[in-house]
């Protein structure tokens, strides 16, 4: 299993520009829109800044020109959450930071940097009560911050909550097949999880089975996943065999290869969680760098690599190989 399948499906479909092009038009008011060039949204590369970060906020960084201003661009923060934090509009600031940081480190010399626009796409179970702006989190008496005012720094999220919005409305936005299919998928996953039983899901599966006939098949596959992934182990076969009798038979397959690929995924994971106990084991505390070679490797790799860590003496012996 992915380590969060909700990550996995927000990156597959947002990182296209056919589908965050509507998620960013479904997110911001008009008001704010009127301001953007959205023919020219682009992913950034400074999507993953921050590693550390990144598990908090941001899941996705788009570049976009301000409307009619060459030479001015904004940035926008794009973060799915399946459960309220409190602290979303802190972990903001944070990323907000880092940004600026790169940015000046890219532009010597600049005196001002671009905004950055946080956005939080919602899908829990509960519409979302949590605070959406810094001001609300600084603990500060109401007398004194009334006094304070504008010596406070203020910053807003602007939350798009799937818990709120009916399926109509999702896919009517103007996004590709595949984006519409993941508004939902995120929308009904918790429910998926906790009745994965035939009845609720074949009835899920049923109601998009239009907009899975207009994907290609790597896409419907990414589907399955996900729903094989929120679903309870345990009920994994329950849930093929729900998924399938829901289906036309052309696409049927489509559910025993998702499960088979979960399933040799499931098998990779072990080996990679194997080989960094080992790793910690010998050599303490791994570096980001380290954890991220071993997520990413693939299979001769970990063959390998668990071999050598059992003679090194360091850890560069490991991949002395590669």
């Amino acid at each position: 299993m992915t380590q969060d399948p909700h990550d996995a499906l927000c990156k597959a479909a947002f990182s296209r520009m056919e589908n965050a092009v509507g998620a960013i038009q479904a997110a911001l008011p008009p008001a704010v829109l009127a301001q953007l060039d959205l023919e020219t949204l682009r992913l950034s590369p400074a999507s993953y800044v921050d590693e550390r970060l990144g598990k908090s906020f941001s899941d996705l960084v788009y570049e976009v020109d301000v409307a009619g201003q060459p030479g001015f661009v904004c940035f926008l923060l794009y973060e799915h959450q399946s459960t309220e934090d409190p602290l979303a509009a802190l972990w903001a600031v944070f990323y907000m930071v880092r940004l600026w940081d790169r940015w000046l480190e890219d532009h010597p010399g600049a005196k001002k940097v671009p905004p950055v626009l946080p956005i939080v796409l919602y899908h829990g179970a509960r519409p979302w009560a949590a605070p959406l702006t810094l001001g609300a989190l600084l603990d500060v008496p109401d007398a004194a911050r009334a006094a304070l005012g504008d010596l406070l720094p203020e910053l807003r999220i602007q939350l798009d909550d799937l818990s709120r919005a009916p399926d109509e409305a999702l896919r009517a936005r103007q996004v590709a097949a595949f984006g519409r299919l993941a508004f939902l998928l995120l929308k009904h996953g918790r429910a998926l999880r906790a009745r994965p039983g035939p009845d609720s899901l074949g009835a899920f599966v049923r109601s998009v089975v239009d907009l899975l006939a207009a994907l290609p098949r790597s896409d419907r596959e990414r589907a399955w996943v996900y729903i094989l992934e929120v679903t309870a182990e345990p009920e994994a076969d329950l849930v093929i065999e729900a998924l399938r009798e829901a289906l036309p038979p052309e696409q049927q397959e489509d559910v025993m290869t998702a499960g088979e690929a979960l399933r040799l995924e499931g098998e990779r994971r072990g080996r990679r969680e194997t080989l960094l106990t080992l790793l910690r084991t010998k050599f303490r505390q791994l570096s980001t760098e380290t954890e991220r070679r071993v997520a990413e490797a693939d299979e001769r790799a970990l063959d390998r690599w668990t071999k050598a860590v059992l003679f090194a003496s360091a850890i560069d012996e490991v991949w002395a190989e590669d």
